[in-house]
C-alpha cells in the first residue's frame, strides 16, 4: 500500500501515522500538513494548499489510498464559514485530488449524527460532507462515525474534557440503539480505517461504536 493522509497532526491522524508506520502492508505515506510533525520512517511530509485541488493531485501521485482525518472545532476554527472550510471544503479537495491522482479507496473521519438536514450546525456540515464523497463514486469509501473521542491531544480543550467525562460516566447506561454514541478511543478509530481499507467492498461503508471496535 501507498497511502495519502490529511490531518496526520491531528488526534486520529497520529495514531493513524503511527499505524501506518508499523504495517508491514505499507511501503509508503505521504502526508499532509503545514504545521509540526513527528518523523517516522515511511512518512514522507508535503506541504500542499488544500484549497487547490492540483496542489495536492500533484504531491500524492502514486498512492493508492487515501485517509482523511481533517477536522477543527467551532472555537479553534473562529466562525461557521472558517469551520466549514476545513470540515467539508478541504475534506472534498482532499477526496477530488485523491481522483485525479488515480486513488480508489477513500477512507474520512466524519462523526456520529452526521445529517445533512440537521439543525445543528456540526452535524449539518458533517453530513453534508458525507452525501457529497458518496456522489464522487469512488469504489471504496469507508466513513468512520465515532462519537466522543478518547485520548491526548496536543491542545487543551476544555469542554471536549468535561464532555469525554460525562460521556464516559453514562456510557454504561448506552446499550441497544443508544450504543452507538458511546466514547471511543481515537486509537480504535484509526485501527478501523486502516484494516477497513484493507478488506474490497464496493461503494460507501460506514463505521459507527461496534463496527470500529469490531477492528481491534
Amino acid at each position: 500500500m501507498r497511502a495519502a493522509v490529511a490531518g496526520g497532526t491531528g488526534l486520529i491522524g497520529s495514531y493513524l501515522l503511527k499505524a501506518l508506520n508499523k504495517d508491514r502492508d505499507v511501503q509508503s505515506v505521504i502526508a499532509l500538513s503545514r504545521s509540526e510533525h513527528t518523523d517516522f520512517e515511511k512518512v514522507k511530509w508535503r506541504n500542499a494548499d488544500l484549497g487547490v485541488v492540483e496542489d495536492i493531485a500533484d504531491q500524492i501521485k502514486g498512492c493508492k489510498t487515501a485517509f482523511c482525518c481533517l477536522g477543527t472545532t467551532m472555537k479553534k476554527a473562529g466562525s461557521k464559514d472558517a469551520f466549514r472550510t476545513v470540515d467539508k471544503s478541504y475534506v472534498l479537495n482532499f477526496a477530488r485530488a485523491a481522483q485525479k491522482a488515480g486513488i480508489n479507496c477513500f477512507a474520512v473521519v466524519s462523526a456520529i449524527g452526521a445529517d445533512p438536514n440537521s439543525s445543528v450546525f456540526y452535524n449539518k456540515v458533517k453530513g453534508e460532507t458525507e452525501e457529497e464523497l458518496k456522489k464522487m463514486g469512488f469504489d471504496q469509501l469507508v466513513i468512520a462515525q465515532p462519537s466522543i473521542l478518547l485520548g491526548a491531544r496536543k491542545e487543551k480543550r476544555f469542554g471536549e474534557k468535561v464532555g469525554q467525562i460525562l460521556m464516559q460516566a453514562v456510557s454504561p447506561l448506552l446499550v441497544g440503539s443508544l450504543k452507538k454514541y458511546k466514547p471511543i478511543r481515537s486509537k480504535d478509530v484509526a485501527n478501523a480505517i486502516l484494516k477497513s481499507s484493507k478488506n474490497p467492498s464496493n461503494g460507501a461503508i460506514s463505521l459507527t461504536y461496534e463496527e470500529i471496535l469490531a477492528f481491534r
